[in-house]
C-alpha cells in the first residue's frame, strides 16, 4: 500500500513540473520574447493554470497522511526554502490575475508585470533547494545551532546546482508551450532559438548537477549510478533530444509538448530512481518507505480516499482544459 501511494505522489510531482513547471517557464522566459511577450504568454497559461496547483496540493496531503515522519523532517528544517516557494506561488498567482484583469496601466502593471517574473524564479528555484536538500544526506534531527539545522542542509552547492537546474527546465518547458500555443502556419515552430538555448542550458546545468553532487561526494550520485531505473530513466531523457529537435523543426507542436514532458518527467523518475527506497537522507538513519510509512489502516482509508478523489478531480481539469483549450463551435482551437 504504501508503494502504491508513493506511485500516486511521484505521479502528482510529475504532473505538477510538466504543467505547472511550463506556466512558471512561461513567466521566465516572458521577457525574453519581445513585446508581444505578455500578452502571448497570457492566452498560453490563461486561465487554466492554477489548476496546476492541485496536484501540488495533493502532494503534501499525501506526504502528511502517508508519510508524517517525511512531511514532519522537511516541513520542519527545510520551513525557509518551503516558505519562499509559497511566496513565489502567491506574488505569481496575484500579480497574474491582477495584471490580467486590472484595466489600469503604467506603473501599476508594470509593478504587476514584475511580481508575476520574480515569482516564476523564486518557486523554481526553491523547489530545487528543497529537493536536493532531502537527497544531499545534510538533514539531521539534531541540529547544534541555527545555521547547521535549518540553512546547511539546503545552502550548498549541490543544492543551488539543482535549482538552477529546475528554472532552466522549467524555462525550456516554458519556450516549448509558447511555441506549441502559437504555432506557424508551416514549417517550424516559432521561438525555436530560445527553445535551443533554455535546452542547451538546461542540459549544461544538469551536467553541473552531477558535478556539484561528485565534489560534495553525495551517496545519492552513488545510488544513481547503480540503479538500473535512474540510468533508463537518463537515458530516455537524452533521447528524447533529438525528437523535441525534430518536432520544432518540422513543426509538429504536439511532438514538442509530449516530447518535452517526457523528458521531464524520465529527469524526475531518474531523481528519485537514485533515492528508493530512502525518501529523506539523514545524517543519522534515512527515512525510509518501510520506516516512515503511516500505519496500514491508515493507508488502506487514504487509499480509498486517493481513488475517489481522483475520480472527481480528473475529469473535472480534462473538461476545463477541453472548454479552454479545445476546439471552438467556428473548428479553430481556443486560445483563452
Amino acid at each position: 500500500m504504501a508503494d502504491a501511494i508513493l506511485l500516486v505522489m511521484l505521479v502528482a510531482a510529475t504532473l505538477y513540473a510538466v504543467l505547472g513547471g511550463a506556466d512558471f517557464g512561461a513567466g521566465l522566459v516572458e521577457p525574453f520574447i519581445g513585446s508581444e511577450g505578455q500578452r502571448r504568454v497570457d492566452i498560453a497559461i490563461a486561465p487554466v493554470w492554477e489548476a496546476n496547483h492541485v496536484w501540488l496540493v495533493l502532494l503534501a496531503t499525501l506526504s502528511f497522511v502517508a508519510f508524517p515522519a517525511v512531511y514532519a523532517v522537511v516541513t520542519g528544517y527545510l520551513h525557509i526554502p518551503l516558505l519562499l516557494v509559497l511566496l513565489g506561488i502567491v506574488a505569481r498567482g496575484t500579480a497574474f490575475t491582477f495584471r490580467h484583469y486590472d484595466p489600469a496601466s503604467g506603473t501599476t502593471r508594470s509593478g504587476y508585470t514584475l511580481a508575476f517574473r520574480v515569482g516564476s524564479f523564486l518557486t523554481p528555484l526553491f523547489l530545487g533547494l528543497t529537493l536536493a536538500a532531502t537527497a544531499s544526506g545534510k538533514l539531521t534531527r539534531t541540529p547544534s545551532d541555527f545555521y547547521t539545522g535549518y540553512v546547511a542542509p539546503w545552502n550548498s552547492w549541490f543544492g543551488w546546482a539543482t535549482g538552477a537546474f529546475v528554472c532552466a527546465l522549467f524555462a525550456f518547458e516554458g519556450a516549448a508551450l509558447l511555441a506549441a500555443e502559437h504555432p506557424t502556419r508551416a514549417g517550424a515552430l516559432p521561438y525555436v532559438r530560445l527553445a535551443r538555448n533554455t535546452h542547451l542550458l538546461t542540459i549544461a546545468l544538469g551536467a553541473h548537477v552531477f558535478v556539484a553532487a561528485y565534489c560534495e561526494q553525495l551517496a545519492w550520485l552513488e545510488e544513481l549510478l547503480h540503479s538500473p531505473l535512474a540510468l533508463a530513466s537518463l537515458a530516455a531523457a537524452s533521447l528524447l533530444v533529438p525528437l523535441v529537435a525534430y518536432g520544432f523543426r518540422r513543426g509538429r507542436p504536439w511532438l514538442v509538448r509530449l516530447a518535452t514532458g517526457g523528458q521531464s518527467a524520465a529527469v524526475l523518475l531518474g531523481f528519485f530512481g537514485a533515492q528508493h527506497p530512502v525518501l529523506v537522507r539523514m545524517q543519522s538513519g534515512d527515512l525510509t518507505i518501510a520506516n516512515a510509512a503511516a500505519p496500514a489502516e491508515t493507508q488502506s482509508a487514504l487509499l480509498w480516499a486517493i481513488a475517489i478523489g481522483l475520480s472527481l478531480i480528473v475529469p473535472g481539469i480534462v473538461y476545463l482544459t477541453y472548454v479552454y483549450k479545445g476546439p471552438r463551435p467556428d473548428g479553430r482551437r481556443a486560445t483563452r
